[in-house]
């Protein structure tokens, strides 16, 4: 009889001591990187049209990607990639990932130096 408890209340610590040790068990990651011209909401939004220069701008926002000028209008583009990984697992049941690469832009047109429009793509 001491034998048949003694053997249960191992075999009950060997199933309970796994479930108690969630880290091991159930796991997940999240990681975004950015790399480009990356321009915050936040600062997009203290720009203000027909008031921002185009200094105002570059002090801001940094350099452009790139510019576009067209007649009395020039464009500057500043241009970023965000990739989104994840993975997560289930101890021994579950093992799966997944990965989203986004190419994004934000945009300022400016006439006679003054930003008349901005937008994000």
């Amino acid at each position: 009889m001491r034998h048949s408890l003694a053997l249960a209340a191992i075999t009950t610590a060997c199933i309970a001591a796994p479930l108690t040790m969630s880290g091991c068990l159930v796991g997940q990651h999240h990681s975004t990187q950015i790399s480009g011209a990356y321009v915050q909401p936040a600062d997009l939004s203290r720009i203000t049209t027909f008031s921002s220069t185009t200094d105002d701008v570059l002090q801001l926002l940094g350099e452009p990607t790139e510019k576009t000028t067209n007649e009395h209008q020039e464009t500057w583009t500043w241009n970023w990639n965000k990739r989104e990984e994840g993975s997560g697992h289930l101890f021994l049941i579950f093992n799966g990932s997944s990965s989203t690469e986004i190419d994004e832009s934000a945009h300022i047109t400016f006439e006679q130096g003054i930003a008349i429009k901005k937008w994000r793509d």
